[in-house]
């Protein structure tokens, strides 16, 4: 599929979940959570471990901070209540879906293939002056720098470097800095590609319809 389809995908997903019931999120979340783990088993599971920590605070603030039927019994004098937990599982569900569906994006298409498809997402700022060229070269110029500093394990990333990067990018910027020829591949359209962004267009004003009729009820 043309990664400029897939971006527009992650897009509409992540717009179209606040239109969704609880049934179809929790579908959609154990559907991409299951295709994740399947493509990106091993960074997949790496980004849920770090974000435990935030799923489990939204978690505490909604069940805590959310008005309704305490759940009895409870240990403390203050106990959560059920329509916190369901909002809080709901929120946290919602950002698992956000991350796996990114984590999809990111395994099923190259680096060049994602400047590929910010190419055409970008493509009507053309109209207001934007240089899309110049810009996707100098976005995958600071994607290749951040990934050089990645890799380096003597660099790590945290606020008490801020002012010693000077020194640490100056071995780096040699390397960084040298003549590099971009070449960005304009990958033509297939039938199927055509197929989707119809189903994507009409999702879209689908959700445009809903947002209306909501907003004049």
């Amino acid at each position: 599929m043309h990664p400029f389809v897939k971006i527009l995908s992650f897009i509409m997903i992540l717009i179209g979940m606040s239109h969704m019931s609880q049934v179809y999120l929790g579908a959609l979340c154990v559907i991409s959570c299951t295709i994740a783990f399947v493509f990106t088993r091993k960074s997949f599971s790496q980004v849920v471990l770090r974000m435990r920590w935030l799923f489990l605070s939204i978690l505490i603030v909604y069940a805590f901070a959310t008005p309704g039927e305490y759940i009895q019994p409870f240990l403390f004098d203050t106990a959560p209540t059920y329509e916190g937990v369901q909002s809080g599982l709901l929120q946290v569900g919602k950002l698992l879906i956000a991350i796996t569906s990114l984590s999809i994006l990111f395994a099923t298409c190259s680096q060049m293939q994602l400047m590929t498809g910010l190419y055409y997402l970008l493509l009507p700022l053309q109209w207001l002056g934007l240089n899309l060229e110049r810009f996707t070269a100098r976005l995958l110029l600071t994607l290749d720098y951040v990934e050089t500093l990645a890799l380096d394990k003597n660099f790590k990333f945290n606020f008490q470097q801020f002012d010693s990067l000077h020194a640490v990018e100056k071995p780096l910027m040699p390397a960084i800095n040298t003549l590099k020829q971009i070449e960005l591949s304009l990958l033509p359209f297939k039938l199927r590609d055509k197929f989707a962004l119809v189903a994507i267009a009409l999702c879209f004003f689908w959700l445009v319809l809903l947002s209306v009729k909501a907003a004049s009820t």
